[in-house]
């Protein structure tokens, strides 16, 4: 845990696999997370309508969905951490165009949410057969 979903508008370009690597060490930087825990996908919209429909307009949205428990302010220094990313990434947008930022996250209740894994800590491989 956590799941992080990344959605973001298709007329903005940049390199999506450093911008998950920093979110996930931000997100194990509140010491809350394990990074062998997280699973991240980026969602590439190419159907959307943003306000009037002006095609200028992006937006980028990270949803992050955790176990239940942790602290609300845990939850909340996430969210900032994320945001403080997603702001120095696209800050330059931000500055000279029309861009839309946004953080969520919710919690997967305790009983009813199930996960199970083998993903081994840092550092450890295994053949895949």
């Amino acid at each position: 845990m956590p799941h992080l979903t990344l959605e973001y508008t298709d007329n903005l370009q940049f390199d999506v696999q450093p911008l998950l690597a920093r979110l996930h060490a931000e997100l194990v930087a509140t010491g809350a997370v394990n990074l062998k825990g997280i699973k991240s996908r980026a969602i590439r919209l190419t159907d959307y309508r943003i306000a009037d429909g002006d095609e200028n307009y992006a937006f980028v949205h990270v949803g992050l969905l955790i176990r239940e428990g942790r602290p609300i302010p845990v939850q909340q220094e996430a969210t900032k951490r994320v945001m403080a990313v997603l702001k120095e990434t696209f800050g330059h947008r931000y500055a000279t165009g029309f861009l839309s930022l946004s953080v969520d996250l919710k919690e997967m209740r305790e009983g009813v949410a199930i996960t199970d894994h083998n993903i081994p800590e840092e550092g450890v491989k295994r053949n895949p057969q």
